[in-house]
């Protein structure tokens, strides 16, 4: 069994949950929801390595599903966040709401 702790509000990780955009390949862009956690913390000891590469993960659901916007197709795609902030992820499964892990720094964690 994982010895993890629990993928969940109260784990202690740093998450984000509210408004972004989507830009797509080829720049057209969509408002989301976004329901993100940062995945690698440099001072825990039960890290997975692999979370050094995908250090932020989580999901993103259309704002007007009935668009004709599949999130699939963000491969990769760019997470905006309200600030400005911005970073690329890769869409893992869905269509208008999909699993995603980021590509560099989480956009919602402040350096």
């Amino acid at each position: 069994m994982d010895p993890r702790l629990p993928f969940h509000p109260g784990d202690g990780r740093l998450r984000y949950a509210g408004p972004a955009v989507v830009a797509l390949p080829g720049g057209r862009e969509v408002a989301v929801t976004a329901s993100l956690v940062l995945r690698f913390d440099p001072n825990r000891t039960d890290n997975r390595e692999s979370d050094r590469d995908s250090t932020w993960a989580g999901s993103v659901t259309l704002s007007d599903p009935s668009s004709d916007v599949d999130l699939f197709d963000a491969a990769p795609g760019i997470l905006r966040m309200p600030d400005g902030r911005e970073s690329e992820f890769m869409a893992t499964s869905g269509s208008t709401e999909v699993g995603l892990a980021g590509l560099g720094p989480a956009p919602f964690v402040k350096s």
